[in-house]
């Protein structure tokens, strides 16, 4: 019972999802049902907070994956977008191409190169002052016209390059925002993993502590019990002392050697119902050796070898020799049959107990012999009888 109880301290949350380890503290086993009661109270509070923060992460954890969603919906229409200007840009080069080959053959055709004597020639070649006039905004037009033709063809060139670096820049953008999203969710993710860990360890600290409250009273309830049959054996050891034996070839009548003790009532106790068998598993039992405190063939106590008896038998008896003083029906000599049992007082307290036998005999765990018959009408026993009982 003297059990250390560790409860386990995981790491806590911080705001930027660090972890700080708590100190592991070392309880000393309650010594009473209040403080098990309040070592349990202390756990549950603890236990109640871990749990809250573990529902706190899993928040967070949550807010992450919709986070992610919407940042995974926002990266598909950047991709639909992407191809979309991949689409528009194909068919701004193949215009730019087209445009290039027009401008070729304007080129050849009138030798718009920047030499003015192609033009001059051309303006020469007038045949009246309509013509000339004809001339110079046909050149002019075309001059106009491809200078314009020209521009177009370098703003659409500085379009395209622009929107790819804009639509490459955002696909970056959301791929950094994509991966800063997986790290702080794997950050939370173990500090669920550590919450559960905690939860987990609190948890099997109650149940300990809780199986050891019930060891702890049954204990204690096991103690009361013995205290009050000794406080019983002592009430009645007071009240009982030894008595005079007659040898059981003749009468079998019984005196009191003391004036404080009281003649067994001769009424009518029936008899044991498997004396026969009891006296037949006692005797298969001599020569087992004496044992203090035991209970088992491998050695005996007078009141544990007769527990041991009775067990064998099918019945149930209680553990101590007083014990078994105060839960026997009291019957005199005469009334005594073979599997009843027979008391002792050497101290001034029912202190031995054997099973009567018949003839002046019976069987008990004696310190001197170990498991053995003895007399009780002569010799050592004969001298502190307290008297007969039938369980």
């Amino acid at each position: 019972m003297n059990k250390k109880f560790i409860l386990k301290l995981a790491l806590t949350t911080t705001i930027g999802f660090t972890y700080l380890a708590a100190p592991v503290t070392a309880f000393a086993a309650p010594g009473s049902e209040s403080e098990y009661n309040q070592k349990l109270d202390d756990l549950s509070t603890d236990q109640s907070d871990a749990e809250k923060e573990l529902a706190a992460v899993a928040s967070k954890i949550e807010e992450k994956e919709n986070d992610m969603k919407t940042l995974v919906e926002e990266m598909s229409e950047t991709t639909e977008a992407l191809t979309q200007l991949q689409d528009e840009i194909k068919a701004l080069n193949e215009t730019i191409e087209e445009r290039e080959t027009r401008l070729e053959e304007q080129a050849r055709a009138v030798q718009v190169t920047g030499d003015s004597s192609s033009l001059v020639g051309f303006l020469m070649e007038s045949e009246s002052l309509g013509d000339v006039i004809g001339r110079l905004d046909v050149v002019s037009k075309l001059v106009s016209a491809n200078q314009n033709l020209i521009q177009q063809q370098i703003d659409d060139k500085e379009l395209v390059v622009e929107k790819e670096k804009e639509t490459l820049a955002k696909q970056e953008e959301q791929t950094l925002r994509a991966a800063k999203l997986e790290s702080q969710k794997t950050e939370l993710e173990e500090e669920q993993a550590n919450q559960e860990r905690l939860v987990a360890s609190i948890s099997a600290e109650r149940a300990e502590v809780a199986e050891e409250k019930e060891a702890f009273l049954a204990e204690q309830k096991a103690a009361e019990e013995r205290v009050e049959e000794i406080q019983t054996a002592r009430t009645v050891a007071a009240q009982t002392s030894t008595i005079s034996v007659s040898n059981e070839s003749n009468n079998n009548d019984e005196t009191v050697s003391t004036s404080s003790s009281k003649p067994a009532a001769e009424k009518s106790v029936p008899a044991a119902t498997n004396g026969g068998s009891i006296t037949s598993i006692a005797q298969g039992l001599a020569g087992v050796r004496y044992s203090y405190g035991g209970g088992t063939p491998a050695g005996f106590d007078c009141s544990g070898f007769v527990q041991y008896v009775f067990r064998k038998a099918g019945r149930s008896i209680t553990r101590t020799a007083a014990g078994q003083y105060g839960a026997t029906t009291r019957i005199s000599q005469a009334q005594a049959q073979p599997g009843d049992l027979i008391f002792f007082n050497q101290s001034g307290s029912i202190d031995h107990v054997g099973i009567y036998l018949g003839g002046g005999r019976f069987i008990g765990a004696q310190t001197s012999t170990g498991v053995a018959v003895a007399s009780f009408t002569s010799g050592y026993w004969s001298n502190y009888v307290a008297g007969f009982g039938r369980p």
